[in-house]
């Protein structure tokens, strides 16, 4: 069973919403851009974690009144407005909007587990040869919730009650 968006919505399981009406989905709910960032450094990963480092990032700023940014072809890590909450009988999956793949542009994002609540992020891959232009709030993705055969024990990684999608073992981990 998925979850509809307005029961995502009434259980709290997405959070810090700039607007439920405008950000509600049949089966969803949308995920909206806080900030941009880019990796400065390589990240490790191994099997068990133990040589694990995240890779640095800085952030990119919105130009002026319009608060808009002009990303180049590239990868980038997007960080979304809302935080969740997901219930120990839920996964969650982040899909990109068809406004943004029509665009030239890809989102990418793990699975979020069960019992995960924090920061949401994702993997910003842009194709588009002359670039794409992002305002700030832009919509760029949209979170389901998949129901479990069962309650399950949980997330509790590194990452649980992150702040920011760098996770708490990122170096470079911004408010």
């Amino acid at each position: 069973m998925i979850l509809s968006g307005a029961s995502i919505i009434r259980r709290g399981i997405v959070r810090n919403l700039l607007s439920a009406t405008q950000q509600l989905q049949p089966c969803g709910v949308d995920l909206s851009l806080h900030r941009v960032l880019t990796w400065t450094s390589p990240a490790t990963i191994d099997f068990d974690n133990s040589h694990r480092q995240a890779a640095d990032a800085s952030e990119l700023h919105f130009c002026g009144k319009t608060k808009t940014i002009k990303l180049a072809k590239g990868a980038y890590l997007v960080e979304f407005n809302e935080k969740v909450k997901i219930p120990l009988d839920y996964m969650g999956q982040v899909f990109v909007r068809s406004s943004l793949w029509r665009s030239g542009a890809l989102l990418t994002a793990g699975v979020v587990d069960a019992g995960y609540e924090g920061a949401l992020g994702a993997l910003l891959d842009v194709r588009n040869p002359a670039g794409i232009i992002l305002y700030k709030d832009a919509k760029l993705g949209q979170i389901i919730l998949h129901q479990l055969e069962e309650k399950v024990a949980g997330y509790h990684g590194i990452y649980q009650f992150s702040a920011s999608s760098l996770g708490r073992d990122g170096r470079s981990e911004l408010g």
